[in-house]
């Protein structure tokens, strides 16, 4: 689901709406919900790309093995030059 373009077309909605609203009051209320839905896309673009960046900061990190007691010993006791 693109939630940024599903806030965007209830924003578009809602200036219709407005457009063709004939009391001043309905018509500015409908002005300000099309100016929130457009904030929540906004933030809703920003949360994806954050995600996005996480992931790939994720992907791009080798994965390490956890290291056990034993195993670290055991990779302790291995000159650095035969590593």
């Amino acid at each position: 689901m693109d939630t940024p373009a599903e806030f965007r077309r209830h924003a578009a909605d809602c200036e219709k709406t407005a457009k063709v609203s004939k009391d001043p009051e309905t018509k500015a209320s409908w002005k300000r919900m099309a100016e929130r839905w457009l904030l929540c896309a906004k933030l809703a673009e920003d949360q994806d790309l954050f995600q996005r960046r996480l992931a790939e900061e994720k992907s791009s990190k080798p994965h390490r093995r956890p290291v056990h007691g034993w195993a670290a010993n055991a990779w302790n006791q291995i000159p650095l030059d035969q590593r």
